[in-house]
Formats: C-alpha cells, sequence, structure tokens
C-alpha cells in the first residue's frame, strides 16, 4: 500500500531506528501524543477495575490486548535524555496499574494484559527487540509478540489471537500511528469494530497535509483511496477549500468519513499542535462506547494547551455552525478561558436541544450523554453541570428511580439514572 509520505515541507516526520545507532530525536507532536497515550490507558485501567469489580466483587483477572501498528523502534532522544516509545508506555502503564490497583488488596487482581508491536521496517524491530531485551522483557509470542511487516498484513492474525484469548469481551486498544494520512486503510479500522466489539483505536491522521496538497492528480487519487476518497470527493473538497466555510468544511466532511466507514460511533477529532511545530494532526480517538469517549476528552482537558480544534466548545464543534464565515472560527484550546465559553454557549443551546429530547417522554441523564457525546468538546461532568444549572433556573426537573420529582435545594449530583423532564409547575424565583 503507498502511503503519504510525499516530501512536503509539513508533512509527518518518518522516524528511522537502527539498533547499531543512538534513538532518533522525538519531536513536539510526538511527545504530546505519548503524553496523551499514557494518561489515557492510566484512566482506562482504572476505569475497567472499577468497572468490572462492581460486576463481581471475586474477579481476580482483567484481560486486555494492546497493539502498537506503528511501533517503531521503542525508544527516542529527547536531547541527551532516552525517552520511551509507545511500546514502552503500553508496558509501562500496565505494570503500573498492576501496582496500583492491587494496593491495599488481600486478593490480588492480575492485571492480564498482551501486546502485539508491529513494524514493516526490520531495522526498526530489530531496535525494539533490543531495547524491550535491555529493559528485562521476553518476547516470546506469549506475553509480548513483535512482528516485521506492514500492519494491514498482520491486523488478521492479531484479531483472531485476541478473539481466541477473549472469545467474549474481546477488549482491546489499537494504537495507529500511521504517518500522513493513508497508511491505514479505514475498512481495516472498520473490521476490527465488526469483529471485536469493546475494540477502540487511537488512530494519526494528518487532516493538515491533506487539505494542503489536494489536487485532481493521479498520485493523489491514489493516495486517498484507503481513506475512500474518489476523485469525486476530491473535487467537491477542494471546492470546499476556496469556497466559503474553508477548512471546517473539509473537517466536517472528513470527520464524516471517518466514522461513516469505520463505523464508530464515538470520536474525538481534536489537533496536536505544539507551539514550535505547525504540523497540525488529528489525534482520533475511535469507539462504538460513549463512556470511553469520555475518558479520552477528559484526557484533552488534563493536558491543556496541547490539543486545540476550529469551532467552539458547545454545540459548533469543528466550526459546525461557523462554516459560513471561516475567517471567524475561533480556536479552542482546553483552556479555562475555553471552558468558561464553553458553559455559556450551553447554557444558552442546551435548553433547545433537551426540550426535544424531553417533550414526549422523559430521557435519562445517560441517553442525554450518548447524544450529545460527539456534537461538543464538553465531558459528561460539563453537560451534567450545565444541566443542573438549569434544573435550578427553573427549566427542567429531575426525575428520580423512586419516581419523584428530586429537590432543586438538595441536588448537587445527577445519577445516569435519574431522567430529564419539563417542569411540571411554573418556576417561581424563591420556591421550590
Amino acid at each position: 500500500m503507498l502511503c503519504s509520505r510525499f516530501r512536503w515541507s509539513t508533512s509527518v516526520a518518518s522516524f528511522k531506528w537502527n539498533p547499531s545507532e543512538q534513538p532518533p530525536q522525538i519531536e513536539p507532536h510526538s511527545k504530546a501524543k505519548l503524553e496523551v497515550l499514557r494518561a489515557y490507558l492510566r484512566q482506562y485501567f482504572n476505569r475497567l477495575a472499577i468497572n468490572r469489580l462492581a460486576i463481581n466483587r471475586r474477579r481476580k483477572e482483567l484481560k486486555l490486548d494492546l497493539v502498537d501498528g506503528f511501533a517503531g523502534g521503542g525508544t527516542f532522544q529527547d536531547g541527551d535524555k532516552i525517552l520511551p516509545g509507545s511500546p514502552l508506555v503500553m508496558l509501562g502503564e500496565a505494570e503500573a496499574a498492576r501496582l496500583r490497583l492491587n494496593e491495599g488488596r488481600d486478593k490480588k487482581l492480575e492485571i492480564n494484559c498482551r501486546f502485539y508491536f508491529i513494524d514493516k521496517e526490520k531495522s526498526h524491530t530489530d531496535h525494539l527487540q533490543q531495547v524491550l531485551k535491555e529493559r528485562g522483557y521476553e518476547v516470546d509470542g506469549k506475553e509480548i509478540t513483535v512482528q516485521t511487516g506492514l500492519f494491514e498484513d498482520n491486523v488478521e492474525g492479531v484479531i483472531r489471537s485476541i478473539r481466541e484469548r477473549q472469545p467474549r469481551a474481546g477488549r482491546a486498544i489499537f494504537l495507529l500511528d500511521q504517518t500522513g494520512f493513508s497508511c491505514v486503510k479505514l475498512d481495516l479500522v472498520h473490521r476490527i469494530f465488526s469483529k471485536l466489539t469493546t475494540a477502540e483505536v487511537i488512530l494519526t491522521f494528518a487532516a493538515d497535509a491533506l487539505v494542503n496538497h489536494l489536487a485532481k492528480t493521479p498520485e493523489m487519487i491514489k493516495m486517498v483511496v484507503p481513506i475512500k476518497l474518489t476523485e469525486s470527493h476530491i473535487h467537491d473538497l477542494i471546492e470546499y477549500r476556496n469556497g466559503n466555510g474553508g477548512r471546517a468544511l473539509i473537517q466536517r466532511t472528513l470527520r464524516n468519513k471517518i466514522r461513516s466507514v469505520t463505523q464508530a460511533e464515538y470520536d474525538t477529532p481534536f489537533f496536536i499542535r505544539p507551539d514550535v511545530s505547525r504540523r497540525a494532526l488529528w489525534f482520533i480517538h475511535l469507539s462504538r462506547h460513549p463512556t470511553a469517549r469520555d475518558v479520552m476528552i477528559q484526557q484533552h482537558w488534563n493536558i491543556k494547551n496541547t490539543f486545540e480544534h476550529y469551532g467552539t466548545g458547545g454545540f459548533g464543534m469543528l466550526g459546525w455552525d461557523t462554516i459560513r464565515d471561516s475567517e471567524n472560527i475561533p480556536l479552542f484550546e482546553f483552556g479555562k478561558l475555553d471552558k468558561d465559553e464553553m458553559k455559556r454557549q450551553l447554557l444558552n443551546s442546551l435548553p433547545e436541544k433537551l426540550f426535544g429530547l424531553a417533550s414526549e417522554q422523559p430521557v435519562t441523564i445517560d441517553a442525554m450523554h450518548h447524544v450529545f457525546a460527539n456534537q461538543t468538546a464538553a465531558r459528561f461532568s460539563d453537560l451534567d453541570e450545565v444541566v443542573l444549572q438549569l434544573v435550578k433556573d427553573g427549566e427542567f426537573d429531575i426525575l428520580g428511580t423512586n419516581g419523584k420529582i428530586r429537590s432543586r435545594l438538595q441536588l448537587t449530583k445527577l445519577k445516569s439514572t435519574d431522567q430529564i423532564i419539563l417542569p411540571l409547575k411554573p418556576f417561581i424565583p424563591g420556591l421550590f
């Protein structure tokens, strides 16, 4: 498969590893990706343990398969320091979870992980094997597998292995940190989801490079086949780029295409754009579960000033509500001012949307989360905070599981089973 590794000034760096040489110098965008990966895995293990133990307190084992489809050589140089790459981050977070989640437990909880590290370059996998051996890891094909070859040529075997090991859950995280935008066929992501329904995929996508270099050339037409763009699509995207709405409309189209082809119901299409680098990359988390999406978006808020998107924090994500005037599309950077503005916008726009949901019958908080997850940069906790404010303002009531309306004075936290209803009585300030 031909990957988008054109010699463009804005393209993504292609790192090179060799076991006889020092690892390559890391770049800001790669440090940002690794920071998010580490934070997400930490929260994933925490959430997984909480959920499984809530279901079965006697459960002694949690299984998870971690797949790095573009693993590289395992380490980077950062000045005169050696930094762990994504394979070591995965291994390190699994070990940290074993220690953290078993602290104070009499009956130990086994974190049973299997790791698949794939890279097409033999020099990369040789370097990775050397790095793993130096750190005491045994690559025996049982817990850790290192494979040389294209991800697309190895993915079926990986899926089969995960299904054999986890016939019911199939719980896995795939990191597909491709160079450019066409090394990963979107059909393969769909294949992952169709065979492993609880799987999640983290995909790097060089959206800016694609937008900047759109052209109706044979090379470009061939290049975008893996992402299901035809010559007609390219023509339309060029028209969008040159007309009203510009990048925001192209981003909207690409985002819809990725979700449609992969059949991922939930995503976080935010850009990595460190200050010292002008490369803008989507670091997209794709899943079929809203809770997974919420855990990932929390990491974007935790790691401020590294991620951004074009548009607002309300229901105008990626500039959807501002595509008629691309020059005025705001930049959202997950900071405090962004949060304050997001809350203001949600307070203005959420009532109408909630009225539409609850006008005929009550809607649960959980259902509300599902409906709005992909439409805003808000976390579920942010949405709950706005709903609480709207309830206190008398615009809605909350119906508890006991069938009674919860007191506005005592309402400080929402449960997923609570139901949003239209107010039964007109609101009079001072009366509850």
